[in-house]
């Protein structure tokens, strides 16, 4: 078994209603996957937010996903908790952009090699699942140039 973290496996549904199976549906090219695990930490994902989708316009085939994983504990309240975040968010890309994943937070913990779910992961990968870059926490401009020169 190797040591390098791979983006798990994850049952996710777009805000937009698309169902997903990740990673394998994701996007072809690289991918930014922004893993939030508590409502609070939607202010650290919007910090990065801004860089990132400069990142997407800029590189072909390369696509930003913000994905909150949810304990599977609250599967029954999906439809409401989804529709809370969905009339929350009246963009379109955002809504199509946003997969909520309600799983067992603690093997997606494991999986990205996470000490815990204080903190967002922001994850470059793509449709093999391999990570090739991964930071915890907001924007700062030391991470965003490793960001950078990860995806040339």
């Amino acid at each position: 078994m190797s040591d390098t973290p791979t983006f798990p496996s994850l049952d996710a549904r777009s805000l937009d209603g698309t169902r997903l199976q990740l990673p394998q549906d994701f996007a072809d090219g690289p991918v930014i996957a922004v893993v939030a695990f508590e409502r609070r930490q939607q202010s650290d994902v919007d910090t990065w937010l801004a860089a990132l989708l400069e990142h997407e316009r800029d590189i072909p085939g390369l696509r930003v996903y913000e994905i909150p994983c949810i304990s599977g504990r609250w599967s029954l309240a999906r439809p409401f908790i989804d529709g809370g975040m969905t009339a929350g968010i009246p963009d379109p890309e955002a809504r199509a952009r946003t997969l909520t994943t309600y799983t067992d937070v603690g093997r997606v913990v494991r999986a990205l090699g996470l000490t815990g779910t204080d903190e967002i992961a922001v994850v470059l990968t793509g449709r093999d699942g391999a990570i090739s870059w991964l930071a915890t926490g907001p924007f700062d401009t030391a991470r965003a140039a490793e960001l950078s020169a990860a995806l040339t």
